[in-house]
Order: structure tokens, then sequence, then C-alpha cells
């Protein structure tokens, strides 16, 4: 009985930790979604799935659903905690991003975030108007202002935006920029660097198997709460491995797609893999199929 009980204190602790963490997960792996993708085909529709475990059980799941034309975008993304990991820490996120297409430069209009934990929820909206920094609603207190500082100006984007942004400006150059992004509650700074290519085979799990492209994204606090905390800790920015699958190539380029993610969050290990990517209602094929 001791063993069993201190086996579900152990889970516990990793739900309630692998929840607290779900909104940089998402941040991290959906910022890959439509990488490589979705301004070179200059209009479609890209959804996903994803399941993310932490020490072999599946504690979380994700899905991304997105339309593009030549002049403007929609997107959505929906993290939720999965299986027994709700009855320790039930926890839900909805994202949803719009902007307009101008040239090869995506550029965010609305972003809405609300975040549910058990009978808590909180909703931030953020928008951009005549070229001026996003406002955001509810306004800050004076606190949370004087730590953004004056790191909240007009070019930065959600996290949402950030995927066509990526994709516009990257088509040709996979995983090798540097993006500040803002959600409402910090500012933050991902730097994507290319890897190189691999083959992805059975021992890494997921439901992929063939080739793909293997690219690293650090995330590091740049203003807000969580960089004071990230600050004052001396803490190092962690770092994550994701994998892309080649979806399709032709006239309009190739199209990849995260398939897998490994990393650790707060000294936890986790894996996040797809379980359903689709292009225009076509499912991506695995080389092994």
């Amino acid at each position: 009985m001791e063993i069993a009980a201190g086996t579900l204190i152990s889970k516990a602790f990793r739900f309630k930790i692998a929840a607290g963490c779900a909104p940089a997960l998402a941040a991290i792996l959906l910022a890959y979604a439509f990488e490589g993708s979705a301004v070179a085909a200059q209009k479609g529709r890209v959804k996903a799935g994803y399941v993310v475990e932490v020490g072999g059980i599946s504690v979380l799941k994700m899905s991304y659903d997105a339309a593009l034309t030549e002049r403007a975008y929609q997107s959505k993304a929906t993290v939720k905690t999965k299986g027994l990991a709700g009855l320790f820490s039930d926890y839900r996120m909805d994202m949803t991003a719009t902007g307009a297409v101008v040239g090869n430069d995506p550029r965010p209009s609305w972003f809405r975030s609300r975040a549910e934990k058990k009978d808590k929820n909180k909703t931030i909206e953020l928008s951009w108007r005549d070229g001026e920094p996003p406002s955001i609603d509810p306004s800050p207190d004076a606190d949370d202002k004087r730590l953004f500082g004056d790191a909240v100006i007009a070019s930065l984007v959600d996290p949402l935006s950030m995927i066509v942004r990526l994709t516009a400006l990257q088509e040709d150059r996979p995983c090798q920029t540097v993006e500040r992004v803002f959600d409402g509650k910090e500012v933050y700074d991902l730097k994507f660097e290319l890897a190189g290519k691999v083959t992805i085979g059975s021992e890494e799990g997921g439901n992929y198997r063939g080739p793909a492209l293997k690219c690293s994204v650090t995330y590091t606090p740049v203003a807000g709460r969580p960089a004071v905390r990230f600050k004052k800790k001396g803490l190092t920015p962690p770092k994550f491995d994701i994998w892309f699958a080649p979806a399709r190539s032709g006239t309009e380029g190739t199209l990849f797609l995260p398939v897998l993610a490994t990393g650790k969050l707060k000294g936890f290990s986790f894996v996040a893999y797809a379980n359903k990517t689709m292009i225009d209602g076509v499912p991506l094929a695995s080389s092994a199929d």
C-alpha cells in the first residue's frame, strides 16, 4: 500500500508540473506547425493533433487548425490535460489569432487566449491598430506595466501569428531565425537552429517513420513576471528538439510538419508526437506506409 501511494503521489506531481508547463509546450511545439509551408502555398488549411507524455504517461493533448489565403490568415489552438492528468490538474487553454498578409509579411490584428484551471479562468486579448504597440485587455496593472518596460512594441507578434511570420520569412531557410513574441503576459524570444537531415525510426516514438529535418529551439524570457523569475534564479534557457516531416513537394515548395519533439521543462523530460496531421484534408503519409 505504501508503494502504491508513493507511486500515485509521484504521478500526481508529474501531472501538476506538466499542466503548469502547458503554455510553454504549446508555444514551442505549435510554433512549428506551419513552418516552411503556409505562405509558400499561398492558400490552404493545416490541421494537426499532438500528445505530450511525461515519464511515459500521456498528460496533455494539443490541436492546431489554421487557414491561410493570399491576403489574410486565421488560426486556433487548444491545449488540455489528458486522461488521469485531468484528475490532478484540470487545465485547458484556447488561443485564436487573425491577421493580414501584406506581401510576404503576415501582420497580426487580434489575438485571444483563455486559460481554464478548475473553477478559475483568465482571458487576455491583444489588438494591433495603426502601427501602435498592441493594446492589452484587460489592461495590465502598474507592476506588470513596469515589468514590461519598453519591450512591448508594434513589431511584436502573438504565438500563433508567429507561425505564419516564420513561414513567410523562412521559406527557404527553415529553423534559422530568432522571433520575439508577446502573449499578453510575457515577452520572450524563440531562437531556431537547424541541426540537419535525419531519419525517424521506431525507437523515436510516435506514428511517423521516414526522412525528417531536426531543429532546435531555445526559449528565453525577455520581459514580464516570468522573465523576472528567470533572471532572479539565474536559470539557463531551456532548449528543445523538434523533427519535421516533408509533407509534399512541387511547384509550391516542400511542406514540413512537426511530428516529434523532446526536451525538459522544470526538470521533467517530455516527448510530444503527432497523432494527426492533415493538409487540405489529406493525411500526412509515413514512408513506412
